[in-house]
């Protein structure tokens, strides 16, 4: 049963196309259910060389509901910002799992989880639309929005072909001093882990059933950071705080990067 109405997340979506600086593309749409669901992208600035460029995706779990609240929240935010955009030009996937973000589910209604659906032959219609819209497409860092229903505290992932660029230490000590708990395991979801921080020395991963963030990272390289806020610990609001304090921390670092 639905908890979530995808129409009214069309209509937020669609009225970014009158913000300053921000454009609103479909970028395909597929049926399920008897019913049309669009896919959309909203960038927000000029692409030019001279500028760093981010992409920000979400909602690919649909039960992790904050990371398209804080995905929508950035763009209804930073559309106006013109010094942001002096620096920094923006991709936007708002919602990457519209039926499973409707039931509140990980999964799409199909059962699929479209984060193992890219780099395969047959992928899922969601994860071919999204794979569509980006080739091509190289970013200087793509940001993830994620949440963990199981976890007790924040964790995040990274990955920097240059370990100069990172920065996760700064982001769990930004979560840290607003009070957020942090997941302080040795091994989260199965990884090595430090303080809140799982960062692969070398990135050792399938080459098929892939992530969308490896999927990004075998493309272009780069900087990849996923967070992961824990949904049983925290409020929505407070899920969305430690994605938008997360993301301001990158773009800062990476504007400063130069």
């Amino acid at each position: 049963m639905a908890v979530r109405d995808y129409n009214t997340l069309i209509r937020r979506i669609e009225a970014a196309a009158s913000l300053p600086n921000a454009k609103v593309e479909q970028i395909g749409s597929f049926n399920s259910e008897g019913r049309r669901y669009p896919m959309y992208c909203v960038t927000i600035g000029e692409h030019s060389w001279s500028l760093k460029s981010v992409m920000i995706d979400a909602g690919i779990h649909g039960d992790e509901p904050a990371g398209v609240e804080a995905a929508l929240s950035f763009v209804e935010q930073s559309a106006g910002n013109e010094s942001l955009l002096t620096r920094c030009t923006f991709t936007v996937l708002p919602c990457n799992n519209p039926t499973g973000w409707e039931l509140d589910t990980r999964e799409n209604i199909r059962g699929i989880d479209l984060n193992r659906e890219f780099n395969i032959l047959r992928p899922a219609a969601e994860a071919k639309i999204i794979a569509q819209a980006l080739t091509g497409k190289c970013f200087d860092l793509v940001f993830e929005m994620h949440e963990d229903v199981d976890s007790p505290g924040f964790y995040m992932y990274e990955i920097a072909d240059d370990p100069a660029a990172y920065i996760g230490e700064r982001i769990i000590e930004a979560a840290k001093a607003a009070g957020y708990p942090i997941n302080l395991a040795d091994c989260i979801e199965g990884a090595p882990a430090k303080g809140g921080l799982i960062r692969p020395a070398i990135v050792k991963f399938r080459k098929t059933r892939l992530p969308l963030a490896i999927h990004a990272w075998r493309t272009c390289g780069g900087h990849v950071i996923t967070l992961e806020p824990p949904a049983s610990r925290l409020s929505l609001a407070q899920r969305v705080d430690i994605q938008l304090m997360g993301l301001a921390i990158a773009i800062d670092s990476l504007s400063a990067a130069g």
